[in-house]
């Protein structure tokens, strides 16, 4: 957990979904996705809220955000934006495993979509998603973002060679982590998932999967390319993914996934 919590303190959150194209595109995905299940009026929680880019984002609309983070210095800027911008959301310092000052059956969205990069632990990961369940409404959304494993390797025979051993391919394949000592910080606190593992995590608890799409599709493959986009040619490329990024093939070359489910 300290280590965690060392990784995101001082950590540029607050630009990681605007500062190039291949990244807005998981932030203008994932609300696209979204769209249709935040009416207004809907009361969310956003687990892992980081910075505030969701949750400020839904609560601008005058939606009620519940805005979850466990790192003191992630909260601490997202209270001073929230101060700033003058937008009012409830902040709470806390992780995805313990939502105890939330009513039970008393939201209607709950997002995780960033914790499950980082819990390790079975148990860890069982629990937050019966906390998710446990405080949404019946007929209540959650949607859980990942990481795919198969692009972490990906990523390595790209730019970390050094990490192209039996020993952390098959303990990335296996397990979805990486140990080794010559990899960044971020993969030894990180957790990587398969597509087949979240869908069968997100129903265990007993939710209906409704969606499944790759958010940044094979984006990153192409960044050069896509990052040079001007505006207008960018605004094409995303409503030409969004047409795509529920394609089976695309979910596990995607750096980020992600899963919709209801609260039967």
């Amino acid at each position: 957990m300290n280590d965690l919590i060392a990784q995101y303190t001082h950590a540029d959150e607050d630009s990681r979904l605007v500062r190039q194209n291949i990244a807005r595109m998981e932030f203008d995905t994932t609300t696209h996705l979204m769209e249709k299940y935040i009416p207004q009026g809907t009361q969310i929680t956003e687990v892992g809220a980081a910075t505030g880019r969701y949750s400020l984002h839904y609560a601008a609309q005058g939606i009620s955000v519940n805005a979850v983070e466990l790192v003191p210095d992630q909260v601490e800027i997202l209270t001073r934006k929230s101060q700033e911008q003058q937008i009012n959301l409830s902040i709470y310092e806390s992780s995805a495993t313990d939502l105890s000052f939330i009513d039970s059956d008393s939201q209607d969205v709950v997002l995780i979509l960033g914790p499950f990069y980082h819990l390790q632990k079975e148990s860890d990961r069982q629990q937050a998603m019966a906390e998710a369940y446990r405080v949404l409404k019946p007929g209540g959304v959650v949607a859980v973002a990942y990481i795919s494993r198969h692009f972490v390797a990906g990523l390595f025979a790209q730019h970390f060679p050094e990490l192209i051993t039996p020993d952390v391919l098959s303990e990335l394949s296996e397990q979805g982590l990486v140990s080794h000592e010559a990899a960044d910080q971020f993969f030894r606190v990180g957790y990587f998932c398969t597509p087949e593992e979240i869908e069968q995590r997100v129903q265990q608890p007993g939710f209906e999967l409704l969606e499944h799409a790759a958010t940044d599709g094979y984006g990153r493959y192409v960044s050069n390319g896509v990052n040079g986009f001007d505006e207008n040619t960018y605004q094409h490329w995303l409503e030409y993914h969004f047409t795509v990024c529920r394609e089976p093939s695309l979910l596990g070359s995607s750096n980020h996934g992600l899963v919709i489910a209801r609260k039967r």
